[in-house]
């Protein structure tokens, strides 16, 4: 029993702190930072030829995720999965919405609800609370910072769910996790679900695959109900002089693809 359950604390552990380091690692913005680096090195200590591939090979990265929508390509290839109207049960048992749509510290420091560009996910909420008060209701999320485990996104969420007039005493706030794995384990133990209830899962479109494939591993089938769409349904391929919003767009879909992987 001591074994297994140290086994269980190592990787739940572990899989947060890994997952925080291969991002550091396979981060294109940080990959392009270190090409430069190391021509700029190779330069200095006059290796011209394996500067000049260094260099072309940083040119090309800049082309395909500043000049072309690389980064709106994986994102669209994600959300256009869930481009078809959402269906519902005619019985919902519970709801899980997602947490990553607030933002703890200035929250923390201005003492005023902040929320990012997630916002729907809380947003979008209301309703299906309103519309659903004999279902369970869940929110889900601690904190993903490695040095900050106090400020997190469940305390924030009841913050603005109360100011919106919500009924909190009907939710369970989880505020252990701190990433999308840990979210749908920890609120599979709370909801401890039978076989045959039916629960939603309230989180952004581009996001949605991964949250949907980990209840799939943990033998719980969660229905989609994505919001938070970044993209529009028909989506052109052709290169645009805004570097800085599709290196924005390649970070936030290179994420969510190692992510799935």
């Amino acid at each position: 029993f001591f074994i297994k359950t140290f086994s269980i604390i190592v990787s739940f552990i572990m899989s947060f702190y890994l997952s925080k380091i291969i991002w550091l690692v396979v981060n294109p913005f940080n990959i392009l930072v270190l090409f430069l680096f190391l021509t700029f090195f190779l330069i200095i200590i006059k290796k011209k030829r394996e500067a000049f591939y260094l260099l072309s090979f940083s040119i090309l990265i800049i082309i395909v995720c500043g000049f072309f929508p690389f980064g709106k390509l994986l994102i669209y290839s994600l959300e256009k999965k869930y481009h078809d109207d959402v269906f519902l049960p005619d019985k919902i048992d519970g709801i899980i919405i997602l947490g990553g749509a607030t933002n703890p510290f200035l929250t923390d420091q201005y003492d005023q609800i902040s929320l990012n560009s997630s916002a729907e996910r809380l947003v979008s909420s209301i309703q299906l609370i309103k519309k659903n008060q004999n279902s369970k209701i869940i929110f889900s999320g601690g904190s993903g910072s490695i040095s900050n485990q106090e400020l997190d996104h469940a305390k924030v969420a009841k913050r603005f769910f109360i100011e919106a007039g919500i009924d909190t005493n009907n939710i369970i706030f989880e505020n252990k996790s701190r990433n999308t794995y840990e979210n749908v384990l920890l609120s599979k133990q709370l909801a401890k679900p039978r076989i045959d209830e039916n629960w939603l899962v309230v989180t952004s479109a581009y996001h949605m695959n991964r949250a949907v494939y980990i209840g799939e591993k943990l033998n719980w089938k969660l229905l989609p109900y994505p919001v938070d769409f970044y993209l529009p349904k028909k989506f052109n391929i052709k290169p645009t002089l805004n570097l800085l919003g599709n290196f924005n767009y390649t970070q936030k879909g290179s994420h969510e693809w190692i992510g799935l992987i």
